[in-house]
């Protein structure tokens, strides 16, 4: 659960640092930026990026549900979690 939200986090990072690291290359050009910080544009970019990997794992992961559910069920006093079982028909 701690390396989920460390990677939401990193993710929700990513544009401040982009604009960090410009603002390096720009002191180090010896060039100002003579504009303000776009905290509404970096704060909506990381919220972009943390609802597109919500999505991303939403599609991606999980098992398959074509086949028949089992649903949780004890076998010898052990309680056996629910899993959907393949179909043996050809």
């Amino acid at each position: 659960m701690i390396r989920i939200l460390l990677l939401r986090a990193l993710l929700f990072a990513v544009p401040f640092a982009i604009y960090g690291a410009y603002l390096l290359l720009s002191r180090a050009r010896s060039i100002v930026p003579d504009h303000d910080t776009p905290w509404t544009a970096l704060f909506i970019s990381g919220l972009a990026l943390v609802a597109a990997s919500f999505i991303y794992v939403g599609l991606t992961e999980g098992e398959s549900t074509k086949g028949r559910y089992v649903p949780p069920h004890a076998v010898n006093g052990k309680i056996v979690p629910g899993h959907v079982e393949k179909d043996r028909s050809p």
